[in-house]
């Protein structure tokens, strides 16, 4: 009866011993897992992405309104200028100046909106940021407790192979032998 006491009780240790390997298991795998983080970086990449095409394309529209006032300029000095007498010249560069103001006014309209959406982004790229930042302080603090847990996990799971070390030294190797057996056939051996 003391030997099947025994065997229950070195039983009750491995099964111990088993779920401490688990939860040891369990922790490394978080511990390695920063997805989340890797997200927020990727969110962030893509926020500034955004960002940079946007200011892009406002700079190709600053660009665009520029070159029509150059245009439009030229087009004034030669109305002006008392160079051209022709009335169907005059009227054609005014035509000319009316069609050109209308586009540079169209692309400035553009423009506008482009700075709204711009600012849109800017916001946008400054709280993914922030949640950056989070995510990297909760990563770092969960991390910090998880190798806490680890660490005792560990010293625990030292102090029960010790303990079973000990117990198994107590039993000859017959009674060892079916034991181990049995655990591995029914996962309890008692």
């Amino acid at each position: 009866m003391q030997l099947a006491k025994e065997l229950y009780q070195l039983q009750e240790l491995e099964l111990d011993l088993e779920s401490h390997l688990m939860q040891a298991s369990k922790l490394q795998a978080i511990l390695q897992d920063d997805s989340a983080l890797r997200q927020a970086e990727n969110n962030l990449v893509e926020a500034a992405s955004h960002l940079k095409e946007q200011q892009a394309s406002l700079r190709e529209l600053e660009s665009q309104s520029a070159d029509l006032d150059a245009k439009i300029n030229e087009i004034k000095k030669s109305l002006y200028s008392g160079r051209i007498n022709n009335p169907k010249e005059l009227s054609n560069l005014s035509k000319e100046q009316e069609i050109l103001e209308a586009k540079r006014t169209q692309i400035d309209d553009q423009a506008l909106a482009g700075m709204d959406r711009l600012e849109e982004l800017q916001t946008n790229c400054n709280q993914v940021m922030e949640g950056l930042e989070t995510a990297r302080s909760e990563w770092q603090q969960d991390q910090t407790q998880n190798t806490q847990s680890l660490n005792l996990i560990h010293l625990e799971i030292e102090k029960l192979k010790n303990e079973r070390h000990e117990f198994m030294s107590r039993f000859e190797q017959p009674d060892l032998v079916l034991f181990q057996t049995l655990r591995k056939s029914k996962g309890k051996a008692v």
